[in-house]
C-alpha cells in the first residue's frame, strides 16, 4: 500500500476522511449474520492511525530532500499501520504574522489536552514564536511522556550515545527527551601557523580560564587575531540555571571568569568570516587571522574548506571550567505527554535515534551537526555532506549549482579528523539544550522591545553595564522565573 505523508500549516491539504491519532478509531467486527463460526469470517484490515508530527516547515520541503524527511517518508513507507501527519509551521523570516497565529494554535490544543503527538526539535530559531522556548522547563512541567519503559522493546543501547546528552533530557532518572544531534566549542586554524604561534595546546586543555590565558598569551606575542563567536557561560559544566536544584548560578567564580573572557574577546577579536571565500580559507591557513574559535556547526565550515586545499589542521575542544567538554545540543525530540498514542510515538523517537537515521544525519539542522551515537559521527558527517552539496536526488540541484556548492563546501574530512572529532565528543562531560541569552527564557521585554536578557548582555558585552550589576539585576528575575 503506497501511502502519502500529510502536512497542515500551509503544506499539503489534509485529508478529511483522517482522523487525529488520539481520535482513530478501528473497525469492530459486525454483528454476526451468518452461521459460519465467528473466527473462520475474515476480519477487516485496521485502519492505520495518524501520528502528528511537529517538525519546521524548512524540513518538509518536498522538493529539498532533508535526510530527516526522507528518513521519515521511508518510515511511514514501512509502516502501514500508521500515518505521518506533518504539522509545520511557516518560518518566521516569510510570514511572522502567519506563524504567531500558528503556534498560538499548538500552544491551545496543548494546553487543553491535545496538541502534536511527536515534536521533533532545532535550535535554529525563526522568531520568538517558538513552542518550548525552554524545553528544561517543560519537561518539568510534565509537559512530555515518559520514555523509559519503550527503551527496550526499541533495542536502545545507551551506551552508544554521548551519556551527557541523554541525560539533559532526564528528569528523577525518567527519560523525557531524546537528544539527536550536538555542536561542541571548538578552536581550529592551520596546524603550522598555530604551532608557529607557540600555542601550548597541552597546557588549554586544563580548564576555560586556562584556554583563554594561553591563546590570549599566544595572540598577544603573534599579533595575531581570531575569529570569536563563543557564548561562553553556556558553556560551563554547571548550568546558569540549575532546574534540578532550583538554583541560579551567575554570581559564582566560574561564570564570572567566563563573562569577563567573553568581553575581552568579543570586543577585540573578529566576528566575521566568510569561509565560502577560497582566499580567505588559505589566508586562515597561514595564520591571518590565527584561527577560529567557536560552535564546531560553525567551524566545520571551516575544516571542509581546509580539507579541499589539502592543508593541515589543527583542532582543539574548548574546555568547560572542570576540564571537560560542554556540548549544546542542538535538536531533540519528544513525545507530548496528552498523546493516545504512546507507544507509536516512542517507537517514532527512537528509530530517530536509531544507527541508520544517526548514521544518516536525520535530525533538524541546516548546518553540520554531531550526531549523538557516537560510532555515527563519521558516516553523519559525510551524509550530510553529500546531503548539502549534491542534494539527496539532484531534482532541484543544476550542474553550476553543485559547482559552486564543491568550492564552497569543501570536501570530506579526513579520516584522521573524524577520529579527533570523535575523541572530543567522548570527552564530553555536560550538555545543555540552549543559552539563556538567546530568547530562550521568556523574561519579558526591555523598554525597547527587545528581548530581556539579549539586551542587558548586550549591554554588558558593549556597553557601559558593570558585570557586578548585570548579576544584580537579573539573578532575582531568574529566581522568579525558576519559582513559577
Amino acid at each position: 500500500m503506497h501511502k502519502s505523508i500529510l502536512k497542515r500549516f500551509g503544506a499539503a491539504v489534509l485529508a478529511l476522511f483522517l482522523t487525529a491519532c488520539g481520535e482513530s478509531v478501528r473497525p469492530q467486527p459486525a454483528p454476526q449474520t451468518s452461521s459460519r463460526p465467528a473466527e473462520s469470517q475474515a476480519q477487516e484490515p485496521a485502519e492505520p492511525v495518524t501520528l502528528t508530527v511537529y517538525l519546521e516547515a524548512l524540513y518538509t520541503q518536498e522538493g529539498v530532500h532533508y535526510p530527516l524527511y526522507e528518513a521519515l517518508k521511508e518510515y511511514d513507507e514501512t509502516h502501514p499501520e500508521i500515518e505521518l501527519e506533518f504539522v509545520s509551521p511557516v518560518g518566521g523570516a516569510s510570514d511572522p504574522a502567519k506563524r504567531e497565529e500558528e503556534i498560538h494554535q499548538l500552544n491551545t490544543e496543548i494546553i487543553t489536552g491535545g496538541g502534536p503527538d511527536v515534536f521533533i526539535m532545532g535550535t535554529f530559531r525563526y522568531t520568538d514564536s517558538n513552542l518550548f522556548p525552554d524545553v528544561a522547563k517543560a519537561m518539568g512541567n510534565h509537559a512530555f511522556l515518559p520514555l523509559n519503559a519503550y527503551a527496550q522493546a526499541a533495542g536502545f543501547q545507551r551506551d552508544d550515545y554521548i551519556q551527557p546528552a541523554l541525560e539533559a533530557g532526564q528528569l528523577e532518572g525518567e527519560q523525557y527527551i531524546l537528544p539527536l544531534s550536538v555542536s561542541v566549542p571548538l578552536f581550529v586554524g592551520g596546524k603550522d601557523a598555530v604551532e608557529k604561534s607557540g600555542f601550548d595546546a597541552e597546557a588549554a586543555a586544563a580548564n576555560q580560564t586556562a584556554f583563554f590565558d594561553e591563546l590570549s598569551r599566544a595572540l598577544n606575542e603573534s599579533g595575531a587575531q581570531i575569529l570569536y563567536t563563543l557564548s561562553l557561560t553556556n558553556l560551563l559544566q554547571q548550568p546558569l540555571i540549575d532546574y534540578a536544584a532550583g538554583q541560579v548560578y551567575l554570581d559564582t567564580e566560574p561564570v564570572r571568569q567566563a563573562l569577563e573572557t567573553e568581553k575581552a574577546f568579543a570586543t577585540s577579536q573578529l566576528n566575521f568570516f566568510d569561509s565560502y571565500d577560497p582566499a580567505q580559507i588559505e589566508a586562515m591557513a597561514a595564520g591571518t587571522p590565527l584561527g577560529a574559535v567557536e560552535m564546531s556547526n560553525g567551524a566545520l565550515s571551516i575544516l571542509r574548506p581546509f580539507a579541499a586545499q589539502g592543508a593541515e589542521a589543527f583542532v582543539q575542544a574548548v574546555p568547560n571550567e572542570a576540564g571537560g567538554v560542554t556540548a549544546q545540543i542542538s535538536s531533540y525530540a519528544m513525545a507530548n505527554a496528552n498523546t493516545a498514542c504512546p507507544e507509536e510515538a516512542a517507537a517514532l523517537l527512537y528509530y530517530l535515534m536509531s544507527a541508520e537515521c544517526q548514521d544518516a544525519a536525520a535530525y533538524p539542522s541546516a548546518t553540520e551537526e554531531l550526531p549523538v551515537r557516537v560510532a555515527s559521527l563519521g558516516n553523519a558527517l559525510k551524509n550530510f555532506h553529500q546531503f548539502i552539496v549534491y542534494d539527496a536526488s539532484k531534482e532541484t540541484v543544476s550542474e553550476d549549482d553543485i559547482a559552486f556548492r564543491e568550492s564552497a563546501f569543501g570536501a570530506d574530512l579526513s579520516e584522521d579528523m573524524v577520529l579527533a572529532l570523535r575523541d572530543i565528543c567522548e570527552k564530553v562531560s555536560a550538555a545543555h539544550f540552549h543559552s539563556i541569552w538567546e530568547h530562550a527564557l521568556q523574561l519579558g521585554q526591555s523598554e525597547t522591545g527587545d528581548d530581556l536578557l539579549t539586551e542587558a548582555m548586550n549591554e554588558y558585552l558593549y556597553g557601559g553595564k558593570p558585570l557586578d550589576q548585570l548579576i544584580e539585576e537579573l539573578t532575582p528575575r531568574l529566581q522568579m522565573y525558576l519559582d513559577e
